[in-house]
């Protein structure tokens, strides 16, 4: 499958200047001739482009809804998209499946449609030349939802933990115990704690597996290990999480990313994506196994 639309940038104006001497003339051209394919796609299916001035993006706002929601900086935006060359040929795409991600806190191509777009609407993006196509690529686009952390917070909360008993804290903390061991030993600061864990975010991310075909799947990681609590080796979040616990009990726990990993993220150095994008809260499902 090809690159993820992810790391697809534009190659705007200073993009062009920048190149060498011998090569400005021969890349301006090449753009100029993109630009009216661009127009000419646009007349030949009845579309009203408008030219964004930083990208040098053209656009169409097809299913337009005025007193939508814009998305700001750091939300959780969601979006159903196809991109794809001019004459057809998909390059990628979403399935059933939208792709969630933290606006505007990292590149992606996606953040020029989303700057332009309203929750609801639909758009059509043209790009005359990117850093991966040397020729128009055309990206079809729905702005499903944008949210910020204490909207994502409460609606999984509500969808999640419905009916059961919430319990909060005062850093924002939110959680249910779901097996609990009346005769267990409390957690305290300075011992070693054993714990079974799965974590994830609160949408699915689009991501490779093993076989190299794109998934969406909301879990980054899960295991088992040992740690002092109150000592600082994980995230507040986590660690606070673990206090509420006594040996046997088993919890799921939500927090903001104040608690995680706030405005870094967390990197696969591998591959230089992110396993927790910036500003994602996070779920926890914790079990304590042993304490000394």
């Amino acid at each position: 499958m090809n690159k993820s639309i992810f790391w697809v940038m534009l190659v705007g104006v200073v993009g062009l200047l920048s190149a060498c001497s011998s090569g400005i003339e021969d890349t301006s051209q090449r753009y100029i001739e993109n630009e009216n394919k661009v127009l000419q796609y646009g007349k030949a299916n009845n579309l009203t482009l408008t030219k964004e001035a930083n990208s040098g993006t053209y656009y169409a706002v097809t299913t337009p809804n005025t007193s939508g929601r814009s998305a700001k900086e750091t939300e959780l935006v969601k979006v159903f998209y196809t991109y794809r060359k001019l004459d057809g040929t998909l390059l990628d795409s979403t399935t059933s499946v939208p792709l969630g991600f933290p606006y505007y806190t990292y590149n992606t191509i996606l953040n020029i449609p989303v700057a332009l777009l309203k929750e609801g609407e639909k758009g059509v993006f043209i790009f005359p030349e990117t850093s991966q196509y040397t020729e128009p690529t055309i990206l079809s686009i729905e702005l499903i939802s944008t949210r910020n952390e204490t909207e994502q917070i409460g609606e999984f909360v509500q969808s999640k933990f419905a009916g059961l008993n919430v319990n909060s804290t005062s850093t924002g903390l939110q959680y249910v115990i779901t097996k609990s061991n009346s005769t267990g030993e409390l957690v305290k600061t300075g011992q070693t704690v054993t714990v079974t864990y799965t974590g994830k975010l609160l949408f699915p991310t689009k991501k490779r597996d093993s076989n190299g075909f794109y998934v969406y799947n909301e879990q980054f990681d899960a295991g088992s290990f040992s740690f002092v609590l109150g000592q600082g080796s994980t995230v507040a979040g986590f660690e606070e999480s673990v206090s509420k616990l006594k040996v046997g009990d088993k919890g799921s726990f939500v927090f903001p990313s104040s608690l995680g990993y706030s405005k870094t993220g967390s990197l696969d150095n591998s591959t230089g994506a992110y396993t927790i994008p910036p500003y994602s809260p996070l779920n926890f499902e914790i079990e304590v196994t042993a304490v000394k």
